[in-house]
């Protein structure tokens, strides 16, 4: 050995210690994932579960008064909003962000957005003209809609724009952003992921009978199946805002 040759012993200590390094990206456990979307759910929409089905079966139509709606409204919003502080703190303890559920906004996504509301307006329409045939030739008129003025009559106010403005953000990014990405990216299938973000969307909204039920399904649908193609959450946040500011603004809700 030359004395410009290190010892070996010397070698060894030269060298990066690997178990030292900090641990990165850390993932949990599938099971633990499945628990913390599980919650995440339940926390969200269990309460607006209980109450669509409660209207659904009511023998008379559930309506509030003006006082009534606005502390529905400012409930609403409290719930909704810790909501998705629940759903940031679930991601961000498994060292994912919000891109992670595919919210990466860019301007393209106002047009995907009027386009994708578009596409859904006009498919809803398409399904519901056949089944109202069918319903018409059998029972003798049309589906009527479900009148939803004592439910959903907010009026316009401060608070009711918060609402339209926060809503469409709770619901897509916690029923299409989140569990979808979840069931795809643990191993599901993409008709599971659609049918799962379909059946819990829609079981909260039972409440809006079975004309706007079917309306919405094939919107739902229709959402859930872009979503799986691109993984873009921000155009249908979008179209769904859009949605939602078209029913405050409209007269006779």
């Amino acid at each position: 050995m030359t004395a410009t040759q290190p010892a070996a012993s010397e070698t060894i200590a030269l060298q990066p210690d690997e178990s030292a390094k900090p641990a990165t990206g850390v993932t949990e456990t599938p099971r633990r994932r499945l628990f913390a979307l599980g919650l995440v759910l339940f926390v969200s929409f269990a309460h607006y579960v209980v109450s669509s089905w409660y209207s659904m079966i009511a023998a008379s139509p559930v309506s509030y008064l003006p006082q009534q709606n606005q502390a529905r409204l400012m409930g609403a919003l409290v719930a909704q909003v810790g909501s998705l502080a629940l759903l940031w703190y679930v991601l961000s303890g498994q060292h994912r962000d919000w891109k992670s559920i595919g919210w990466v906004p860019e301007w393209k996504d106002i047009a995907s957005g009027v386009g994708l509301l578009i596409g859904s307006r006009f498919a809803s329409r398409l399904i519901l003209i056949p089944i109202q045939i069918s319903y018409r030739s059998y029972f003798g008129h049309y589906l009527a809609p479900k009148s939803l003025h004592g439910m959903l009559g907010f009026g316009i106010s401060a608070l009711s724009i918060v609402f339209v403005c926060v809503n469409p953000f709770f619901e897509e990014l916690t029923v299409r952003g989140y569990l979808m990405s979840e069931i795809l990216d643990l191993g599901g299938s993409g008709v599971l992921a659609v049918v799962l973000s379909v059946a819990v969307q829609m079981s909260y909204h039972l409440y809006q009978g079975l004309e706007h039920g079917i309306a919405l399904a094939v919107i739902f649908f229709v959402s859930s199946i872009y979503f799986l193609k691109t993984r873009r959450v921000a155009p249908v946040v979008l179209a769904h805002l859009c949605m939602d500011v078209y029913g405050l603004l409209r007269p006779g809700l």
